[in-house]
């Protein structure tokens, strides 16, 4: 069934929306793809319990702000900046295992939430909703407010915002990409199936967010914004090919595009392999590698 697709993490969706939109699929495609495109532009609610691993020590809260709109987040140590940015659906404590590991190798880390999500507020659409370009914005706010990155770190979704961010000009040295969200087509075909919608639809969604983003929905896809930059990054992408929620393969076709790109293939993380990366040993300290130990202040001398 279509509501078991993926990891099934999400919510089945409810029968009374698929009929709906089926009904207008058939009578009223226009009018069903209004209605589609604002749920996909919907991020699952976050549980607001959820809060750092145990041992992560006290924070600073942070914020940046792009075209008047508010990002929350909060920030530990001194040193270079690195960036957590979560998942579609996630907040901030999602990558809450990393902030010890990179605050003694001598990082400031900052984690903050997307649009929409958590405690950030919305951008220019209705409050719950938010686009992959809002996202891509508030990573690039967070750091021309608080600092080049020495590296972000970043999740699913957040892994996409990162690599538009870079293409936009935030300045980034390295990226770390978690479970990277592969190419929107996979994606939009999937929820079309969930919520019982077919081609009519579905051509109406694709069209109505490429206006709503202002360039084309697939642009933002990480292969087609690696043929764009001109000084790519160093990356290193870390995946399972057991995660059903973001396919494997695509990470294959990024590193095979992406100048300097690395990809660390994990085992047998099973049917929740796109969440229980980031609780993954290996995972981490690859990541934490990776970014490396930040260089030592040298007093100048008198």
């Amino acid at each position: 069934m279509a509501e078991q697709a993926g990891s099934g993490i999400e919510p089945p969706v409810e029968p009374r929306v698929r009929r709906a939109l089926g009904l207008l699929d058939r009578f009223a495609p226009a009018i069903g793809a209004r209605w589609a495109t604002e749920l996909w532009c919907t991020p699952p609610a976050v549980d607001a319990s959820l809060r750092m691993p145990p041992g992560v020590p006290p924070s600073e809260p942070v914020e940046a702000h792009w075209s008047g709109h508010r990002i929350a987040g909060e920030a530990w140590g001194d040193g270079p900046a690195v960036y957590l940015v979560h998942g579609w659906g996630g907040c901030r404590a999602h990558l809450g295992v990393f902030v010890k590991p990179l605050v003694a190798a001598g990082h400031r880390v900052i984690a903050f939430d997307l649009p929409s999500h958590n405690d950030s507020d919305p951008g220019e659409l209705a409050p719950g909703r938010t686009t992959i370009v809002e996202c891509a914005e508030a990573v690039r706010a967070f750091v021309g407010e608080h600092g080049p990155a020495r590296a972000i770190v970043a999740h699913s979704l957040g892994a996409k915002a990162a690599a538009l961010a870079v293409a936009r000009g935030a300045d980034i040295e390295r990226l770390v990409f978690l479970a990277p969200m592969g190419d929107f087509s996979w994606y939009l075909d999937i929820f079309a199936d969930r919520h019982g919608f077919g081609p009519r639809t579905l051509g109406g969604v694709r069209r109505r967010l490429d206006r709503r983003l202002k360039m084309p929905l697939f642009d933002t896809d990480i292969v087609r914004v690696a043929a764009t930059l001109d000084a790519a990054p160093p990356l290193l992408v870390i995946h399972d090919p057991d995660d059903p929620d973001s396919p494997y393969g695509m990470s294959e076709e990024l590193v095979g595009v992406w100048p300097g790109s690395t990809l660390l293939t994990t085992r047998g993380l099973g049917r929740l392999a796109h969440y229980r990366i980031l609780r993954h040993r290996p995972a981490i300290d690859a990541g934490v590698d990776f970014v490396g130990r930040a260089a030592p202040c040298v007093a100048p001398a008198n």
